[in-house]
């Protein structure tokens, strides 16, 4: 696992906790969830960073973003 605080590139994939992937109705789906990204960027080169992300975040799968250091954690966010 990378410890970095600026990374930009395509997002390969998120990796959600066993946990998340059996929520219920009764989960809080308004709290950011830890995952893995697996973010590809200009090089070749891929990372796996540990980042907090909202529930709705698979859409950025394929896209272009751009991850960085907050107070809420490291976060993704479409470039």
């Amino acid at each position: 696992m990378e410890n970095v605080n600026q990374v930009d590139g395509r997002l390969v994939s998120l990796q959600w906790p066993k946990e998340a992937a059996g929520a219920t109705l009764s989960f809080d789906t308004s709290q950011l969830q830890e995952v893995k990204a697996e973010i590809e960027d200009s090089e070749g080169v891929t990372h796996l960073i540990d980042v907090v992300v909202s529930w709705d975040a698979d859409y950025l799968v394929g896209k272009e973003v751009s991850v960085s250091a907050t107070d809420n954690g490291i976060t993704l966010k479409e470039k």
